[in-house]
């Protein structure tokens, strides 16, 4: 289903592969010779194709399908139609990604180095990176092997990258060291200084940003997003995170590993956030906080206070979820009898 303009499949796999890739188990009187040749959404698959259920609001697209394999929780298998294939597993989005991804892997680009870069005597490049044109590359930088940077990126004197980096075009990075496979997409900032300055009668007076951005294994960054290097401690993002585009963090802020941030979030200076926490979409968070492992944060919420481990909160300023839906309810209330 995929655009062969843009995507290469790797092959044509049987539902026994997929189950071992995947981790998946076969459904009953599932024939493991199945060719399956492709991957789909419920209500485009076709013949040969496997898709996925993983959201009860899809029963009834899942009930229509005409794919001849589905990945399916056990719960729902209850809901399929009488020709498919099962792929049953507790986790089936997991396994559909994995799927996917086993059919479409990354096509690392070739070309090596294009000879339009402007690449420092006292850079060490690793073996087969791929360096776009007008890529610039200051003096000792490291990048590791299997590295790819695209046309007119900026790496700045000193940064390193670990192995099979991914640093789509236009992307600027300084004052920073990332780990293996992190993914930073067009026209992302890191390492710039910091907004730090001191206010007064006499005027504003720029304070050095002396600090760092040290970026995790896995992480991946979105387009346009900004990273600001430390004042005095470092900017540290967490191994596994996911950072969406258009996201702005502040100097000194440290963020835990695999968590979750959306697009226009903006996280204010040496704030802390722990491991696994969500920040929904344009959440504001202020500077110098504490925020605990597995917090999710509601779209659009305005974050001034410490929040503690597993909580979730919702609003501006933000409280705990259960009081903003009471509040939600009872202005609503007032504005019905106010009409």
């Amino acid at each position: 289903m995929a655009d062969e303009r843009f995507y290469q499949k790797s092959g044509i796999y049987t539902i026994q592969d997929l189950a071992v890739y995947c981790g998946a188990q076969l459904g009953a009187d599932v024939d493991p010779s199945l060719v399956i040749n492709d991957v789909a959404p419920l209500h485009k698959a076709e013949a040969g194709h496997i898709s996925c259920l993983h959201n009860p609001k899809y029963i009834d697209q899942f009930k229509k399908t005409k794919a001849t394999a589905c990945l399916v929780s056990p719960e729902f298998a209850k809901y399929a139609p009488k020709e498919i294939a099962l792929l049953l597993s507790p986790k089936p989005y997991r396994a559909y990604g994995q799927v996917a991804g086993f059919f479409y892997p990354h096509a690392k680009k070739s070309g090596g180095v294009s000879s339009q870069a402007a690449i420092h005597s006292t850079a060490k490049i690793g073996k087969n990176c791929t360096i776009g044109p007008f890529a610039v590359i200051e003096e000792n930088v490291r990048i590791g092997d299997g590295c790819e940077i695209g046309a007119h990126c900026v790496i700045e004197a000193g940064v390193e990258l670990g192995q099979e980096c991914r640093i789509a075009a236009n992307v600027t990075i300084s004052h920073a060291l990332l780990g293996k496979r992190v993914s930073v997409k067009p026209g992302a900032r890191i390492g710039q200084r910091g907004y730090g300055f001191h206010m007064d009668e006499e005027g504003h007076l720029n304070i050095p940003q002396l600090g760092r951005v040290i970026i995790g294994d896995d992480v991946e960054i979105g387009s346009n997003t900004t990273i600001d290097r430390g004042a005095e401690a470092d900017t540290v993002i967490g191994c596994g995170t996911r950072i969406d585009n258009l996201v702005q963090i502040a100097h000194n802020v440290q963020i835990g590993e695999n968590c979750v941030i959306v697009a226009q979030v903006g996280i204010a200076g040496s704030t802390q956030l722990g491991r696994f926490v969500i920040a929904a979409g344009q959440v504001g968070i202020a500077g110098h906080l504490n925020i605990g492992d597995g917090v999710k944060i509601a779209a659009q919420s305005g974050v001034m206070r410490d929040i503690d481990k597993g909580d979730t909160v919702a609003g501006s300023p933000s409280v705990a979820a259960r009081d903003w839906h009471r509040q939600t309810v009872a202005l609503k209330r007032l504005a019905e009898k106010g009409n």
